[in-house]
């Protein structure tokens, strides 16, 4: 593993997800997740957009990092 990527701070880390192509693409997945199946009942679902949620808070983290890091700078 690069040894540059494991001295990194955390909060330097997770910013990088912001402009990440992949993850924006998962993110809207999961976005669309949660609204079209919000209604829907049953357990497996209920995990499904439990797990969308947490893909969207970790995207809202990396902007708060993304924004208020670079003001160190």
């Amino acid at each position: 593993m690069d040894d540059k990527l494991m001295e990194m701070p955390f909060p330097e880390l997770i910013s990088k997800l912001v402009v990440a192509p992949l993850y924006i693409l998962v993110v809207i997945v999961a976005i669309l997740n949660v609204i079209l199946n919000r209604k829907n009942k049953g357990c497996f679902n209920f995990f499904l957009i439990m797990g969308s949620w947490v893909y969207i808070c970790i995207y809202l983290l990396a902007l708060y990092f993304f924004f208020f890091s670079l003001e160190n700078k």
